[in-house]
Parts: C-alpha cells; sequence; structure tokens
C-alpha cells in the first residue's frame, strides 16, 4: 500500500503584479501587505520558511469560540 502524506496547514499569500499580500486563511481577507511582512513572513511568502495559518480578527473570534 502507498504511503499517504498529509499537508501540513500554513499560510495563504498572494502575489499581483509582484506585490504580495499575506491572506486570512480561512476567509481570504487581506491581513498584511508585502511591504510590511517581518523576516519570517518574507521567508515563507517565498517558499524559504513555513508559517503557520494566518486569521483575520473575524476568524480568529469564530475559531476560539468553537
Amino acid at each position: 500500500m502507498g504511503k499517504i502524506n498529509y499537508m501540513k496547514p500554513k499560510a495563504k499569500f498572494k502575489f499581483n503584479n509582484g506585490n504580495g499580500a499575506l491572506l486570512c486563511s480561512k476567509c481570504s481577507v487581506i491581513i498584511k501587505t508585502g511591504r510590511d511582512y517581518t523576516k519570517e513572513e518574507k521567508e515563507a511568502a517565498y517558499g524559504d520558511g513555513y508559517l503557520e495559518p494566518q486569521y483575520c480578527n473575524k476568524c480568529k473570534d469564530e475559531l476560539q469560540k468553537s
């Protein structure tokens, strides 16, 4: 039988004309633009690191309630 690989959830990024944006991992609203990235966020955006899923305030509140 084959091995099953599970993907670890990670932050979502979007690029538009070279401008990056960090998106909410649940609803995809823009949380932060590329010019405001931390070093860790910048590395994850370009595939050189890992960043846990990120959530907007609304989705954070919903996740904490459940």
